[in-house]
C-alpha cells in the first residue's frame, strides 16, 4: 500500500451535496474521509457560507476541479480528530480554524472533512467555532487585497460593499494597519461600520455623495462598483485599486492605465501566517467578525439563500457537530 494513500472509510457521516450542478443541496449520509500523509481529520463544528459556494454549485464557479456528487465549503472551524502520517504540529483534540484546499475541493459542509495541517492554525482563543469558522476566506480575502493596494499608516482606503462577510472584516483591518477609511455602505449599516472603526460611511446609492468623496489613496471593490462616478475616478494617479470581482468590471486595466493607478485582480488563497495573524488581532479586540446568521447542517440550502437575499449584516455561518466529538 502506497504510505498516505487514502482508504475506504467503514464509517459514515451527514453531508449537504450536489448531486448535479444547479441541484438543490440535500443532506446525504456519505464515506467519512481518513487523513493521508500530511493531512488531518477535523470533526467539523462549524462552517460559513461565501458567494463561491453558490457559484460553484451552480457551475460556474470552480467546478472545473469538482466531481459529482459535491460538497461544497471552504471555511472551517473544528477539532483534529485523526491525523495523519508525518503529522506532528497538531494532536487529535486540537482546536483549528483556516481556509481548506481553495480552490480544489475541501467540502466543509460535512461532519468530518480532512486538509492539509499546514492549511490550518489555532483558533482564536476569544473566538466561538462559528465566529472563527466565518473568518478565514473572507478575513484572507480582505487581508490580501490590502496588501495588493499596499494600505498603510497615513492612507485613505476607501471599500465597497462595506457591509459584507469581506467588507466588515476589510474595514477593520484597514484601521488595525493605520488607514484612514471611508465605507461605501448603506445608510441602514453606518452605525455598525463606525462602530467597527470605519471613519466615514457614504451611501454608495447617491452618486453625488460618492463623488463628493474626493480623491482616496487606495480602493477595495468587493462589488464591481460601476455607478456613473465609477470608483476608478476616486483613487489619485499613483495609488491602486483591489477587485475581488473583477470579471464583472469590463476593461477594469484599461480604466486604471488611463487614470495612473494600479490594479489588481485578487484569487484569496491558503495563508496560514496571515490566519495567525488574524486570530492575534481577534484576541486583542481590534478585530471581530459578525455573524449575521446560524444555520444548522439540515438549513445549509437556507444559508446560501440568505447570502444570495443580502438578508443581514455579516456572514451567515452553518453549525455541525452540536457537541465537541473529541
Amino acid at each position: 500500500m502506497i504510505v498516505g494513500a487514502r482508504r475506504p472509510s467503514t464509517t459514515t457521516m451527514r453531508a449537504a451535496r450536489h448531486e448535479n450542478w444547479g441541484s438543490p443541496l440535500e443532506i446525504a449520509d456519505v464515506e467519512r474521509p481518513e487523513p493521508a500523509a500530511g493531512e488531518v481529520r477535523l470533526a467539523v463544528r462549524a462552517t460559513s457560507v461565501n458567494p463561491i459556494d453558490m457559484h460553484t454549485g451552480n457551475n460556474s464557479g470552480y467546478e472545473q476541479s469538482m466531481r459529482l456528487p459535491c460538497i461544497p465549503g471552504w471555511d472551517v472551524a473544528g477539532v483534529v480528530d485523526a491525523v495523519g502520517y508525518g503529522v506532528t504540529r497538531y494532536a487529535v483534540g486540537d482546536r483549528l480554524y483556516g481556509l481548506a484546499w481553495f480552490p480544489y475541493p475541501a467540502g466543509t459542509y460535512a461532519e468530518y472533512m480532512t486538509v492539509p495541517a499546514y492549511h490550518l492554525v489555532p483558533m482564536p482563543k476569544s473566538a466561538s467555532f462559528t465566529e472563527a469558522a466565518c473568518l478565514p476566506m473572507a478575513a484572507l480575502t480582505a487581508w490580501q487585497m490590502l496588501d495588493a493596494v499596499g494600505a498603510r499608516t497615513g492612507q485613505h482606503v476607501l471599500i465597497s460593499g462595506a457591509s459584507g462577510g469581506v467588507g466588515h472584516l476589510a474595514v477593520q483591518l484597514a484601521v488595525a494597519r493605520g488607514a484612514t477609511v471611508t465605507a461605501l455602505v448603506r445608510p441602514d449599516h453606518h452605525a455598525a461600520l463606525y462602530e467597527l472603526g470605519a471613519h466615514a460611511c457614504v451611501d454608495y446609492t447617491d452618486p453625488d455623495a460618492v463623488t463628493a468623496i474626493g480623491k482616496v489613496d487606495a480602493a477595495i471593490d468587493l462589488v464591481g462598483f460601476d455607478f456613473g462616478a465609477s470608483l476608478f475616478d476616486r483613487v489619485t494617479p499613483g495609488g491602486a485599486i483591489a477587485l475581488a470581482t473583477a470579471w464583472s468590471v469590463k476593461g477594469y486595466r484599461a480604466a486604471a492605465a488611463e487614470r495612473g493607478i494600479r490594479a489588481a485582480s485578487c484569487l484569496v488563497e491558503p495563508d496560514p501566517t496571515a490566519l495567525a495573524a488574524i486570530a492575534e488581532l481577534v484576541d486583542s479586540g481590534a478585530v471581530r467578525v459578525a455573524v449575521g446568521a446560524e444555520f444548522d447542517l439540515t438549513q445549509a440550502a437556507d444559508a446560501q439563500q440568505w447570502v444570495k437575499d443580502r438578508r443581514g449584516f455579516g456572514k451567515a455561518a452553518i453549525t455541525v457537530n452540536a457537541t465537541d466529538p473529541a
